[in-house]
C-alpha cells in the first residue's frame, strides 16, 4: 500500500508568507497611512475600498477556480504573489511622494493579500482531500510565530515618518509566499463528470444553495467587524490607553503568540469536537476581546486582553477553514473557502469605513462600543446557523 505523503513542511512556507504579509498591510495600516498625511476617515476608506474590491474578486476567482478546465489554484497564487511584489516595490520607490498613488497602491496591496487567503487554504484542503497529510493548524501556528516576530521587529524599526519597513516587509513576505507556492507539489484534482441533475443544481448561487451557510457568513462578518476594528485601529486604541507604536507592536506580538497553541493543537481539537463547535467557541472569544478592550484602563491590562486571541480569532479562523471544507459539496469547496475569507474581507471593509468615521466623530471608545454590539449580534447568528451536516447546511 502506498504510504501517505506528509506535505506539512512544504506547506509551512506558504502560510508563513501569507500571514507575515498581514503584519505590514493590516497591523501597520494606520501607522503607515497616518504618517503619509491621511486622516482616520481616509485610512478607513483606503482599507475598506481595497477589501471591497477583494470581496468582488474573491467571488469571481473562486467561481473560476472551481471549474474543471480552469488554471490550478497554485498557478493563480503564483500570479497574485508576483503582482504583490511588483506593487510593493513601487510603493517603496515612491517614498513620501505622490500621496494619491500611495493610497491607491496600498489599497491594492490589501486587496490582493485578501484575495490570496482562500487560495492558500484551498491548496491545503485540496491535497488533504486527495489523501495527503497536512497539519493545517501546525502550519498556521508556525505562521503566527513569524507574524509575532515580524510585527515586534517592525515596531522597533518604525521610526517617525520613515516607514519604509512596511513595503520592505511586504516584499519579503510575498517573496516567501511565491517561493513556497512554486515549490509546493500541488496536483489539481480530476473530478468525475457531474450528472445532469447535479449540474443543474450547481447553477444556483452559492448562498442560496446553502442558506445556513449564508446566515453563518453574515454572523462571521459581524464577528470580524469586531476583530478588525481592533486590528485596523489598534494604534488609536493603544494611544488612548497611554501607549505608543512600540506598545502596539507588543500587543500584536502577544496576540500572535497566543494563537500558536490552538493552531498547533487544532488537529487534536477537531478530532475531539466537530469544527461546528469550535467556530462557536471562536465567536465567543472574539466577542469577549472587543468588550474587554473597551473596558480596560491601561496598556498593561490591554496586554492581558490579548490572551483572548487564544480561543477567539485563532480558534475561529482555523475552524472556519475546516468547516467550509466539511459543510459544502466537493464542487463548491473553493467557493466555500472564498466565502469564509470574504466574511473577513467584508469585516475589514465595514470596520475600516465605520471605525474611521466613528473615531473622528465619537472617539475611540465610541467606536469600540458600536463594535461590541455588532460582534454580539454576529455571535448569536453563528450559534443559530452552525450545522453538523451538509444536508442541514443546504
Amino acid at each position: 500500500m502506498e504510504e501517505k505523503k506528509n506535505l506539512t513542511l512544504n506547506y509551512v512556507a506558504i502560510q508563513i508568507g501569507m500571514w507575515a504579509m498581514y503584519a505590514p498591510l493590516m497591523g501597520y495600516t494606520s501607522v503607515f497611512l497616518l504618517a503619509k498625511g491621511f486622516s482616520n476617515t481616509k485610512v478607513g476608506i483606503i482599507s475598506g475600498l481595497g477589501c471591497i474590491i477583494s470581496a468582488v474578486l474573491q467571488a469571481i476567482v473562486s467561481g473560476y477556480a472551481d471549474k474543471e478546465k480552469s488554471k490550478s489554484v497554485k498557478t493563480l497564487l503564483i500570479m497574485f504573489a508576483g503582482l504583490q511584489i511588483v506593487l510593493a516595490v513601487v510603493l517603496l520607490a515612491l517614498g513620501n511622494n505622490f500621496v494619491l498613488a500611495i493610497g491607491i497602491i496600498f489599497g491594492s496591496l490589501i486587496s490582493i493579500m485578501q484575495l490570496m487567503v482562500p487560495l492558500t487554504n484551498s491548496i491545503a484542503m485540496e491535497m488533504m482531500n486527495q489523501g495527503k497529510e497536512i497539519n493545517y493548524g501546525a502550519a498556521r501556528g508556525t505562521a503566527s510565530m513569524m507574524y509575532a516576530l515580524l510585527v515586534n521587529a517592525m515596531g522597533i524599526f518604525a521610526k517617525g515618518d520613515n516607514l519604509s519597513i512596511v513595503p520592505i516587509a511586504t516584499i519579503l513576505s510575498a517573496s516567501i509566499l511565491l517561493a513556497g507556492t512554486v515549490l509546493f507539489p500541488f496536483k489539481k484534482a480530476v473530478r468525475i463528470a457531474d450528472s445532469g441533475t447535479e449540474r443543474k443544481t450547481d447553477t444556483k448561487p452559492f448562498l442560496i444553495k446553502y442558506p445556513k451557510i449564508a446566515l453563518f457568513v453574515l454572523g462571521a462578518i459581524c464577528a470580524y467587524v469586531g476583530h478588525n476594528l481592533i486590528n485596523v485601529f489598534l494604534f488609536q486604541i493603544v494611544t488612548l490607553k497611554g501607549g505608543t507604536h512600540v506598545n502596539m507592536g507588543i500587543c500584536l506580538s502577544i496576540a500572535a503568540v497566543c494563537e500558536i497553541p490552538v493552531m498547533f493543537g487544532f488537529a487534536y481539537m477537531v478530532a475531539k469536537r466537530d469544527s461546528s463547535v469550535w467556530v462557536r467557541v471562536g465567536s465567543v472569544g472574539i466577542m469577549l476581546k472587543i468588550i474587554l478592550t473597551l473596558v480596560v484602563p491601561d496598556i498593561i491590562s490591554l496586554y492581558v486582553v490579548q490572551v483572548c486571541q487564544l480561543f477567539g480569532f485563532a480558534t475561529f479562523v482555523v475552524a472556519t477553514v475546516y468547516y467550509a471544507n466539511y459543510a459544502v459539496k466537493e464542487c463548491d469547496r473553493v467557493k466555500g473557502q472564498a466565502y469564509m475569507t470574504m466574511a473577513n474581507t467584508l469585516g475589514i471593509v465595514f470596520a475600516s469605513m465605520l471605525g474611521g468615521v466613528l473615531i473622528d466623530r465619537y472617539g475611540t471608545n465610541g467606536m469600540m462600543m458600536v463594535g461590541s454590539v455588532i460582534t454580539i449580534i454576529g455571535c448569536i447568528m453563528i450559534f443559530i446557523s452552525t450545522t453538523k451536516s451538509k444536508v442541514e447546511a443546504a
